[in-house]
């Protein structure tokens, strides 16, 4: 005889308490795990200490020298006439610079009827920049700009328009 599937309350019943120890017996799995290993983070080795120590002295030396390159004032290269300079007063010189620039278009705006204009091509190439090594700390240099930047001309009228189709008579 077959077993009465019309109330689907009586076949769920199984698969709860099945879920129900199956997660019970998970946690046991995972607790006599824990037990049987033991908690080996607390016990150090005396190395691992001494090398502890080392790495916290290293750590502070090295946030003493980042500290120092940044807030004083040193050679970088006297041959070239380089110096390192305060980051809050390199700060202050760009902004000073950048606010003395007049803000220029990136190149001319052309409605829709009007025929496209190429972008005026730049007298001198720009100079590479290098990023640092990461080995090296960042230096800040306070160098002349390097190539001011000529604001973008208007197209003048003397371009050629494009001839329009002459219109067909009807014959």
């Amino acid at each position: 005889m077959q077993p009465d599937t019309s109330n689907p309350a009586a076949s769920q019943k199984p698969v709860f308490w099945i879920f129900i120890l199956a997660l019970i017996g998970l946690t046991l799995f995972i607790g006599i795990a824990n037990y049987l290993r033991g908690d080996g983070s607390s016990t150090l080795s005396p190395e691992d200490a001494a090398r502890d120590e080392v790495r916290v002295k290293n750590l502070a030396d090295l946030r003493a020298e980042n500290e120092s390159k940044l807030n004083a004032y040193a050679w970088v290269d006297r041959a070239k006439g380089k110096v390192q300079i305060p980051i809050q007063e390199a700060m202050k010189l760009v902004l000073a610079e950048i606010g003395g620039k007049k803000p220029a278009a990136a190149y001319p705006i052309v409605g829709a009827d009007a025929p496209a204009v190429p972008a005026p091509q730049p007298a001198t190439p720009a100079p590479a920049v290098s990023a640092p090594l990461p080995s090296e700390s960042p230096k800040t240099e306070a160098t002349p700009a390097a190539v001011p930047t000529a604001p973008a001309k208007a197209p003048t009228d003397s371009a050629p328009k494009p001839a329009k189709p002459a219109k067909a008579s009807k014959s």
